[in-house]
């Protein structure tokens, strides 16, 4: 835990760094190295030295491989984040940018789980080491952001009033679907009485379908109004979940439909939020500070993960649930279901008065 609160407080703090980075390349300067860094970090951690000899040394190497992993992927998701808003002006191109990050992201995540899987760790040594070169080929090869030579501009806190008014509500919606990804196995095999295989296929299927969604919303949606295409994917994914109450270890295939709709619209949700957040960026004229605004965004993220794991399975321990033991526990599909459905609607009304006094930032070709 404390990992994972200092890995999230560096995010804002490599985003000024990244803003003020004066080169005419800052996105390959910081992306290439902690990429490297990061494989690094994970090798160490799949192939710890054999003269670890008591708890002592075996817990102070993990954690610093895993500091030095989390930090480099800090750093490294920071200037992926912030470079297409310093790329180009065209909002198209904005979200086609985002749009196939997103779509990678979640390819590296389906391949890397699968392989971390495999009983021999050279397979997944390999694995790494092969992306990480083609992965710095590929960015040393890409020309500078644009206007990479302005750094100026002072950062304007005065005008972030409705940045704030938009992070609040992202940041709710984050926390549902981090609070349901954190109890989905616990739902799948406890309560909905699956096995572990079958939770790992639905997990695929989910995976997949986010996929589908990013690349439909960003083909249906990306000349449209953003902030009501966001709020219709929140309220569709309330309604597909609404439909777990339902369900129960008979008819417990019907899962699968829920594991679809809530891939769709969660896709779409990492398309439209990274839109949101650069309209606004934009809107507020700080492009060139767009490294910590988003960095800040990240810590925000990250607390939500935190958070999610920190106080559902907690309560759940006081409701009297114990994973594995406590079979068809309905507290368990009560929080599994009802908390993110509330986020969501909390943030859903945040959203629609964020529209209403904000709403013209959102529409298309407000470049």
């Amino acid at each position: 835990m404390v990992i994972r609160l200092m890995d999230a407080v560096t995010d804002p703090f490599f985003g000024k760094l990244i803003d003020k980075t004066q080169s005419h390349k800052k996105f390959q300067f910081w992306t290439v190295p902690s990429g490297i860094l990061m494989t690094v970090g994970y090798i160490a951690l799949i192939h710890p030295p054999e003269g670890l000899s008591n708890d002592v040394e075996i817990l102070t190497y993990m954690a610093v491989c895993t500091l030095l992993v989390s930090t480099a992927a800090g750093a490294f998701n920071v200037a992926v984040q912030a470079w297409p808003i310093q790329w180009t002006t065209n909002t198209l191109e904005q979200s086609e940018l985002v749009s196939r990050r997103e779509q990678l992201t979640l390819i590296g995540i389906i391949v890397a789980s699968t392989l971390s899987t495999a009983a021999n760790s050279k397979i997944f040594t390999t694995y790494l080491l092969v992306v990480t070169i083609i992965t710095s080929v590929s960015i040393l090869s890409l020309p500078a952001a644009r206007n990479a030579a302005r750094f100026s501009k002072a950062f304007d806190w005065g005008s972030l009033r409705s940045m704030a008014l938009l992070m609040s509500p992202l940041f709710l919606s984050a926390l549902a679907n981090a609070t349901a990804a954190t109890l989905f196995m616990f739902y799948v095999t406890d309560y909905l009485m699956l096995s572990q295989s079958h939770g790992g296929q639905l997990l695929a299927i989910y995976f997949i379908s986010a996929l589908v969604g990013i690349w439909f919303w960003q083909k249906t949606m990306a000349s449209g109004n953003t902030i009501k295409a966001y709020m219709l994917t929140i309220s569709m994914t309330v309604i597909v979940f609404l439909q777990g109450f339902w369900l129960d270890n008979t008819n417990a295939e019907l899962f699968t439909l829920i594991c679809i709709g809530t891939g769709l619209f969660v896709g779409a949700e990492l398309l439209l939020s990274s839109m949101l957040l650069i309209k606004n960026i934009k809107y507020i004229n700080q492009e060139d500070n767009s490294g910590i605004i988003l960095g800040t965004w990240g810590l925000l993220m990250k607390l939500g993960l935190a958070l999610a794991a920190g106080l559902a399975l907690p309560l759940l321990s006081f409701w009297g649930y114990q994973p594995g033991l406590t079979l068809k526990h309905e507290g368990l599909a009560v929080i599994y279901l009802a908390t993110p459905i509330l986020l969501k609607i909390i943030s859903l009304i945040l959203l629609s008065v964020h529209n209403h006094q904000h709403g013209h930032i959102y529409e298309p070709n407000q470049d």
